[in-house]
């Protein structure tokens, strides 16, 4: 290397003579000499043989990687360009056992020296550098530069990953080969968040650092968290702004609206407490978290023919709860949805027993002691099994039953209050458009689960446009009697899951869709 060090300024002549006269050059392959350059701002350094084969200049050498204990190969080809300069094109990687990296330079005959790029996004200057570079960085790594399989026990030290090292997403299947993380490593690792008990394994890290656990081989929790008469009737859930849950349902025994409020995430523990005791109320129930973080249920008083609102003064809904007969025109309530609306602002749908209509109540406060109703969708027996969500578009849609020749309805509202809308018939397929839940799709569209009865299957129709005045319907589920009281939600995945009751054997049952149409 001494001799090659000496020797760089006769061999940047050479290289600059032999390169610029192409193919004037002998065809039997000579040597032009060992070259250095810096990949500058970076302290890497190229050192490559030149060698001349007829026309083509092959180029073989190392990066040393800024001083590492391991170093890179370079390969390529060098070329005279027609304006003079002459072009190199090299293949090296970033660090040891990466990924390759392609770059390419161009020198001035002058300077020996010029602008480089690589595939990785990283620029700067082929500086030609007989002595010692000129200090910097090392090179980047680009995203998933590390080769698979690079990374062992052989290069992880035990505890030497915590998650002071790790960014959350940062470790994919790409950047580990099988077997490269062990208990040995694990086991230091782990102490820079936390253990789990014994009889659990650790699921996950948060991004606040602690473990996430659960038990082994157990199966699903369940527990009686409400025992008192005859209670969990039309239930409905959210989770509560302290990250429990929290359910509506009613008490037949005594004609209450109750609520049971879990004390844990699993909702092993709960307080249960009857919110609203006037008259037979409770019926139907549909529970939203306000942008007040306290619980609002819609439900049906069955004595006045009303439907009621129940806010909640707490987060377990154990005291100061007002209730509140917000639409008391005719025989109206049953069937009710709620949701809370772009201005913070509970927006109910539910049925008008007397018209046959379906009634649309839009609060004018996030405790709705105050309300607008109004008649959303008139004509044919409308509104039964009515579910709202709101829109990509800000809007209220809602789908429900219309019961004279048993269809599917959508109902799209025009503004917050739904004092104007635009109804379509979307399913016509036998006797459809029973037990309606909608949702809203990745894709920014409603997807709607209902119930085809003549046939006694699930049907999905998914919404063309966010208006919802074309779709398209398909059984997703086929088979003994199904469909029953579904419920349709978007899973992490972004495709529809839907819980629905097999008849047949009054099993509960679960359809997840292969496609965000389930189609």
């Amino acid at each position: 290397m001494m001799r090659m060090t000496s020797g760089l300024g006769c061999s940047a002549a050479l290289l600059s003579m032999g390169l610029a006269l192409g193919t004037t050059a002998p065809l039997r392959a000579q040597s032009l000499g060992v070259f250095r350059w810096q990949l500058q701002p970076f302290c890497n350094v190229v050192t490559v043989t030149v060698v001349q084969q007829g026309a083509q200049y092959h180029i073989d050498g190392t990066d040393d990687l800024c001083g590492a204990s391991r170093i890179a190969s370079v390969v390529g080809r060098a070329f005279p360009n027609p304006d003079g300069t002459i072009g190199f094109g090299l293949t090296t990687v970033s660090t040891t056992g990466a990924a390759p990296v392609h770059l390419d330079a161009r020198i001035s005959i002058a300077t020996i020296s010029g602008p480089w790029t690589d595939s990785a996004g990283n620029s700067g200057t082929f500086a030609f550098t007989p002595g010692t570079g000129t200090g910097g960085s090392v090179r980047p790594i680009p995203p998933g530069g590390i080769a698979p399989g690079t990374i062992t026990g052989a290069q992880i030290g035990a505890g030497a990953i915590t998650a002071t090292q790790l960014a959350a997403g940062s470790v994919t299947a790409e950047q580990l080969a099988p077997g490269a993380i062990t208990t040995g490593l694990i086991a230091g690792a782990v102490a820079g968040f936390g253990t789990c008990p014994a009889g659990q394994y650790l699921r996950g890290i948060q991004p606040s650092g602690t473990v996430i656990c659960e038990p082994i081989g157990t199966p699903p929790l369940s527990t009686n968290v409400d025992t008192a008469s005859s209670v969990g009737h039309y239930s409905s859930m959210a989770t509560g702004s302290d990250g429990l849950p929290v359910i509506s349902h009613w008490d037949r025994t005594y004609g209450d609206l109750r609520v049971t409020h879990c004390s844990t995430v699993a909702c092993t523990a709960a307080t249960s407490t009857s919110v609203d005791t006037a008259n037979v109320v409770g019926l139907f129930t549909s529970i939203a978290i306000g942008t007040d973080g306290l619980p609002v249920i819609s439900h049906y008083d069955e004595t006045n023919g009303d439907l009621r609102v129940t806010h909640c003064g707490n987060v377990t809904c154990t005291n100061a709860n007002t209730s509140t007969s917000v639409d008391t025109a005719n025989d109206v309530g049953p069937y009710t949805s709620i949701a809370i609306g772009t201005d913070g602002l509970p927006v109910i749908s539910y049925y008008d027993v007397t018209n046959h209509d379906l009634r649309v109540t839009h609060c004018s406060n996030v405790a709705c002691t105050a309300a607008t109703s109004t008649s959303a969708d008139v004509g044919n027996d409308l509104g039964r099994f009515s579910s709202i969500a709101i829109g990509t578009d800000g809007l209220p849609v809602i789908s429900h039953l219309e019961g004279t020749n048993y269809d599917l309805h959508v109902t799209h509202c025009s503004n917050l209050a739904c004092t104007a809308a635009t109804s379509t018939i979307l399913d016509t397929a036998n006797a459809v458009g029973i037990d309606t839940s909608i949702a809203i799709g990745t894709d920014g569209l409603p997807v709607i689960s209902h119930r085809d009865s003549t046939n006694r299957d699930l049907r999905v129709t998914h919404c063309s446009n966010v208006a919802c005045t074309a779709a398209t319907s398909t059984s997703a589920d086929v088979g003994n009697d199904l469909g029953l009281t579904s419920s349709i939600a978007i899973g992490t995945d972004g495709l529809p899951v839907i819980s629905h009751r097999e008849g047949t054997n009054d099993d509960l049952r679960v359809t997840k869709c292969n496609s965000r149409t389930c189609q």
